[in-house]
């Protein structure tokens, strides 16, 4: 006699692609940082993985052209020069052999992050319809929320220029601080409030752009406090992204001077300027443990994640869960980083932070 099963046939391989799928739909600040994981990876929690940075351009170097020909017989105009009669160059010519430098730094998987859901087996037959909507949504949204505040917390803690020298801020720029007056709600002090706020973000895009960070794919993080600040100024014309699924896509309120703008609840008066390369979310799976019914690994979009289903015998309830081995890490330059002269080294310059104070405008 054939064995029966419950109306929802799990397949574990297509419940990870779409789980995967739902996820990076999900996210909005977890889906800035660039992308690495590993299927195959056999450490653990506390291990690191080499991820290869990307070398910037082989230099050209300039060598003159040969002598110009000249007329053998002094002071004669009818007499030219013949093609054999161009000296040869006397300086070495042959370009020099330029290295493709890829530097391997570690970036440590700090977290093993994990949820699950136990289901009856009464909610399996009577209660649950809809695997996808009632089951496996919930469980991406809570990791996208995961992921979303914990880019959140790393961002405040580390996008910043604090590990520059007084000489090297000098020479790119460090992080940037204004005053604002205290609102009133007069349009003058809304006028200067958002004032002072661009100017500030033309002094971090100079900074930017000194350190030859891609003027591409930049982001301004804020929180909804900057927000009213931009929304009030007369100058800023949002964009409307309404209609697309895509979480950050949403959450991108407009464009300014370069930098997509992403509101989040975890910030207040700052700002964090950045390019999408400054982050590296780096993921693993671990094995299909022995014990487990069944379970797939699968990597979509850059991000690696297990998904496993268990029975309780005692319950009589199955377990679907999910988990990945993840950590973060800024992307520093090469050792041999230099800007106008200045060396730079293994410092992070693809991004910095804006420290905005209010202060009780003059007179009040």
């Amino acid at each position: 006699m054939a064995l029966t099963t419950h109306h929802f046939n799990l397949d574990p391989k297509q419940v990870v692609i779409a789980a995967l799928g739902l996820l990076d739909r999900q996210l909005t600040l977890g889906g800035i940082p660039a992308r690495y994981s590993e299927l195959n990876f056999t450490g653990g929690i506390g291990d690191v993985i080499n991820v290869n940075r990307e070398s910037r351009g082989i230099p050209v170097q300039s060598s003159g052209i040969s002598s110009p020909i000249t007329n053998p017989i002094t002071g004669d105009k009818n007499v030219f020069a013949a093609a054999s009669d161009r000296p040869l160059p006397t300086a070495d010519r042959r370009a020099p052999n330029g290295f493709i430098n890829e530097s391997r730094f570690p970036v440590q998987l700090t977290t093993l992050a994990q949820n699950a859901s136990t289901l009856s087996m009464e909610q399996v037959a009577f209660d649950l319809k809809q695997f996808g909507s009632q089951v496996l949504s919930k469980l991406t949204r809570g990791f996208a929320e995961y992921f979303d505040d914990t880019t959140a917390a790393f961002i405040k803690a580390n996008i910043n220029r604090s590990s520059l020298t007084t000489g090297q801020k000098n020479a790119i720029g460090g992080d940037v601080a204004v005053s604002i007056p205290t609102a009133d709600g007069t349009a003058a002090n809304m006028a200067q409030r958002a004032l002072g706020i661009r100017t500030a973000l033309v002094d971090a895009r100079m900074a930017l752009n000194i350190a030859d960070v891609p003027q591409s794919e930049r982001f301004l993080i804020a929180g909804p406090e900057v927000e009213a600040i931009l929304l009030k100024d007369p100058e800023f014309v949002a964009v409307d992204y309404s209609g697309d699924t895509n979480a950050l896509r949403r959450a991108v309120v407009g464009r300014i001077y370069g930098f997509d703008i992403v509101i989040h609840n975890s910030f207040g008066l700052e700002m964090y300027l950045f390019h999408q390369s400054a982050m590296l979310l780096v993921s693993a799976c671990p094995a299909i443990p022995m014990g487990a019914v069944n379970g797939s690994t699968q990597n979509i979009n850059g991000i690696a994640t297990r998904m496993l289903i268990d029975y309780d015998f005692g319950k009589k309830a199955d377990t679907i869960g999910l988990d990945t081995m993840y950590g973060l890490a800024t992307v520093k330059e090469d050792p041999d980083f230099s800007v106008r002269g200045t060396t730079i080294g293994e410092k992070f310059v693809r991004g910095l932070k804006i420290s905005i104070t209010e202060t009780a405008p003059s007179g009040g």
